[in-house]
């Protein structure tokens, strides 16, 4: 899975509310829910099962990117993806491998080992992902009309944002990192092409 050529990670937080201690009768109760009502309909979780939302990824794909790494240079690869629909479609397995040099084929250095399923949870689309580097993790997803949307958040030393477009034959997935403070800036960038569904 290609998002997550990354070189740090660390765990989101649990999306959990803060327990309030506040003593409401029943005309304030009905208020708060008759107020909350619109909002909570507005962002009522996707129902199109990963496997017909993620359709045009299913297959295999093969392409070149880049990576940042830490002194600030480019590290090239080759890459090598297999996406398949499970389950009938209530899930969809992504497995990613990157070899560097770019041109080195499956004969260079593997820098990417990762795999992720991608699922329909109460709260949205959620990827669980794991890496060489570490995981098994759960990140949230946007789908997308041309792709997806993920990010994985770190701390306090901001967050990875990575953005994928695909189409019948092109598969595109740009990275970038924002510091808690500034622009973001460009982290990763890779186009494969569809082999075979």
């Amino acid at each position: 899975m290609p998002a997550t050529y990354i070189q740090s990670r660390t765990r989101s937080a649990p999306n959990s509310k803060p327990a309030f201690a506040v003593r409401i009768g029943a005309v304030g109760l009905a208020v708060a829910l008759s107020l909350a009502a619109p909002a909570l309909a507005q962002e009522a979780p996707p129902t199109q099962t990963p496997g017909d939302a993620l359709a045009s990824m299913i297959g295999s794909w093969e392409g070149t990117g880049w990576s940042m790494m830490p002194d600030g240079s480019r590290e090239t690869f080759d890459i090598f993806e297999r996406v398949e629909s499970v389950g009938a479609g209530n899930a969809v397995m992504i497995r990613g491998m990157g070899y560097a040099p770019a041109g080195a084929g499956r004969d260079g250095r593997l820098v990417h080992d990762a795999g992720g399923v991608v699922s329909l949870e109460a709260s949205g689309y959620e990827m669980f992902a794991a890496t060489a580097r570490g995981g098994p993790e759960a990140y949230e997803m946007t789908i997308t009309e041309t792709g997806y949307v993920w990010e994985i958040p770190l701390g306090a030393q901001g967050r990875m944002v990575f953005t994928a477009v695909i189409d019948d034959q092109t598969w595109t997935e740009t990275g970038e990192y924002c510091p808690p403070q500034g622009d973001c800036f460009p982290s990763l960038s890779m186009t494969l092409t569809r082999l075979a569904d």
